[in-house]
């Protein structure tokens, strides 16, 4: 994404079914989309709350296992 604002994607929003009064930022990580948390969202949604679910970017993970 170098930085650029303008490159990252839009994020998954799942709408509230009445007047938003309220919004969720749900924050997640390790390179996953928000469309499979936007999912998950929806299943626990409530009438007055707007659920917004940002992409995380891909970072490379590595695991280092100290042997003593």
């Amino acid at each position: 994404m170098c930085g650029n604002i303008m490159s990252a994607p839009l994020p998954a929003i799942v709408p509230a079914a009445c007047r938003a009064t309220a919004a969720v930022i749900f924050l997640h990580g390790l390179g996953d989309t928000g469309h499979g948390w936007a999912e998950a969202m929806a299943g626990i949604r409530t009438p007055y709350v707007k659920y917004i679910c940002p992409h995380a970017y891909v970072l490379n993970i590595f695991l280092f296992i100290a042997l003593i």
